[in-house]
């Protein structure tokens, strides 16, 4: 029954925000210190690590958790509750509260309150993401869903994540916490949008707060790298989806959600229309000009969780998180784990985690190939759900923080295991060189002279799992379905460079890292990258990608992850206005790329390929004056002992086999001459 319920709750987990998109078109690990109870880490040095493997602490034992708590209650609602806020605004919830079995008559007793705020329309909105669980109703929660500012049934105007919306949800957690039938003690629950504002609000409601954990579900760290642009090129998918969906749901859900007062329905919708103008107008029309919000800014730094990760470690309030491998927000859920257990050891929410540093169980990551869509699918996430707030909002030990390896991760092709660190220090990152040949392999090249040359295309129409990750799981099925066909290869203007078949499995896990070298006869240049496997029946299966635009190539060295000397495992671009330079006509160019990072095994037998393009339609957009400087486009990308082109992979185990006819590590008198010859150039 648990099964069918989240089934259903699964397919209609992104519908809405998935709509609004469419609108537009065995690691090691060694032990760690586990302090559940106390936001700060404990004073004693750590033990060494020992070098064996760590089984996952998920599912199964929240499931046989689970199977002690069957439901006890039936559910009564009371529908469009005004919630008076602090300035006069007028919010409106539903309250789910249990009810004695066979009726509609509240029980008896206080408890835990769980409260979802969603964007999407209380009732209308009522499902997936941005659902109040019945699961969790039936065994013993109130639950709130609240409309936020400027949304379905509620007054004001929606902020997206602004100051104003952070400070609404540490009201609204006053507000539940003092219902009649609450036991006093509050958690978050939701995902995407509704993931972001758990963050948000755990991090304005102050310490000793009725807010004890969250649960965020698909969440970004940053909303404008993880979703909004790639490597500085606008999202296309997701901008426009914003524009089309939030506003249309906005404009539309105070008639589903104020049925009772038509006037009323019809003075919100205007209201929240209008909204549309500082919000979406405005985000379209830089988009297309490329200005004003193209670029980072305050606007998005006071959008993005990460910045306010330590408050959240301040308030005391524990962070279950859940992400996808192929999800929008791919490249931000781990940060979201590495900042928190960085903040709980008094580091910077923005540095990769050290080796050998300690670890609390009070903030964990589940991470699974799941996209927007179909979030936990392949796990019981009700029953997690049920663990972690039966643990923090009722003090039962459920042992759901009896891991000392918080780090969950459940592989495309079914293997589990969990780490401690992000990056992992199990899956160390290698250097991959790129070789003349088009090869893949470990050891910089011997010769001194290597090139391939990439050619601009405005458009480029490819079957990759882009366009699956950027319509939030719809178009599922038409990924499965062109995987076959030739629309997975090389197109005319791309380059791949291919890895001999592997003997045994490669595990990688963590960021990943690519550096490519180039010249150009243009000055502007766009690279899209894709990491695949290809298996020995010629099958092309995408691992991960990433992009950078050539005028975004500026690196901030504060926020980058340096490994093995002059590599980057995880390369952060500020993005500014002011960061942007041309690109120097035919003259060396270092282009350091983030490609989102990787949790999968590849098996012996396949190969690894790193493909280079310069387009992903219809996923990433080129501005109409960042094309006319990118048309006629050439790039010669380098693979030579001269000027290296690289990837570093964070690899757990396995190896790359050496490039054909090549020793593994180039001779030191040609590197000594290579080193002089750069310098020169």
């Amino acid at each position: 029954m648990r099964r069918r319920e989240q089934s259903r709750r699964l397919r209609r987990y992104a519908v809405l925000p998935a709509l609004a998109l469419l609108l537009s078109v065995g690691l090691t690990s060694p032990p760690a210190q586990s302090d559940p109870g106390s936001p700060q880490p404990p004073a004693a040095p750590e033990s060494p690590a020992p070098k064996s493997p760590a089984p996952a602490n998920d599912p199964g034992k929240a499931s046989a958790y689970a199977e002690t708590r069957p439901e006890q209650f039936d559910i009564v609602i009371e529908r469009d509750v005004p919630i008076t806020m602090r300035d006069g605004r007028v919010l409106r919830a539903d309250i789910h509260r249990p009810a004695v079995r066979g009726t509609q008559t509240p029980a008896d007793g206080e408890f835990p309150v769980i409260l979802v705020q969603t964007p999407y329309g209380k009732s209308v909105g009522n499902s997936g993401l941005g659902e109040m669980s019945p699961y969790l109703v039936r065994r013993g929660y109130v639950g709130v869903i609240v409309d936020v500012a400027g949304t379905g049934g509620s007054e004001g105007q929606s902020q997206l994540f602004g100051t104003s919306e952070a400070l609404d949800g540490a009201e609204m957690v006053e507000w539940s916490a003092a219902l009649d039938g609450s036991n006093g003690t509050v958690g978050l629950l939701g995902g995407s949008y509704l993931g972001i504002d758990q963050v948000f609000t755990a991090a304005a409601v102050g310490p000793d707060s009725p807010l004890k954990a969250i649960f965020p579900i698909a969440t970004a760290s940053d909303p404008y790298r993880d979703l909004f642009v790639a490597g500085g090129i606008v999202n296309l998918v997701s901008s426009v989806g914003l524009i089309g969906g939030y506003f249309g749901l906005r404009t539309f859900t105070p008639f589903a959600e104020r049925m009772s007062d038509p006037a009323d329905a019809l003075r919100l919708s205007l209201e929240h229309g209008l909204a549309g103008i500082p919000f979406e107008l405005t985000t379209g029309i830089h988009a297309l000009t490329d200005t004003g919000r193209v670029h980072d800014s305050a606007y998005w730094q006071e959008r993005a969780p990460q910045n306010v990760l330590d408050k959240v470690v301040a308030n005391d309030v524990a962070a279950y998180l859940v992400g996808g491998q192929y999800d929008v927000f791919q490249r931000g859920e781990p940060l979201l784990y590495s900042g928190l257990q960085n903040a709980w050891s008094g580091r910077s929410v923005w540095a990769p985690m050290e080796p050998g540093q300690q670890v609390t169980s009070r903030y964990q990551l589940l991470t699974g190939p799941w996209d927007h869509g179909n979030q936990g699918s392949t796990v019981d996430l009700d029953a997690i759900e049920l663990a972690w707030f039966d643990h923090w909002l009722k003090g039962v030990d459920t042992g759901i923080t009896d891991t000392t390896t918080p780090f969950h991760v459940q592989e495309p092709g079914g293997a589990s295991y969990s780490i401690r660190n992000y990056p992992a220090e199990t899956a160390p990152h290698q250097r991959i060189d790129l070789h003349p040949g088009t090869q893949l392999a470990p050891g910089a090249p011997t010769a001194t002279t290597g090139q391939q040359k990439v050619h601009y295309r405005p458009i480029a129409l490819s079957c990759q799992r882009a366009l699956v990750q950027w319509s939030a799981g719809l178009t599922r099925d038409l990924y499965e379905g062109c995987k076959g066909t030739g629309l997975t290869k090389p197109q005319a203007g791309d380059v791949a460079y291919d890895s001999g078949v592997l003997t045994e499995d490669v595990r990688l896990a963590g960021p990943v890292g690519l550096t490519i070298q180039a010249r150009s006869n243009v000055a502007q240049t766009v690279f899209v990258t894709t990491l695949q496997s290809i298996a020995p029946d010629g099958t092309i299966t995408d691992i991960s990608s990433g992009a950078l635009l050539g005028s975004a190539r500026a690196i901030d060295p504060t926020r980058s992850w340096t490994v093995n000397g002059d590599g980057l495992a995880l390369p952060y671009h500020p993005h500014t206005k002011a960061a942007e330079k041309p690109v120097q006509v035919n003259q060396m160019t270092r282009y350091d790329i983030e490609i989102r990072p990787v949790f999968e095994t590849v098996p012996a037998g396949h190969r690894l390929r790193l493909l280079i393009q310069t387009g992903d339609t219809p996923h990433l957009l080129t501005s109409p004056l960042r094309l006319l400087g990118s048309l006629l486009g050439t790039y010669t990308v380098q693979n030579n002992a001269v000027h290296r082109s690289w990837l570093e992979l964070p690899i757990a185990s396995g190896s790359l086999p050496a490039a054909a006819g090549a020793p593994e590590s180039s001779d030191p008198l040609v590197a000594a001459l290579g080193a002089l010859l750069g310098s020169l150039s």
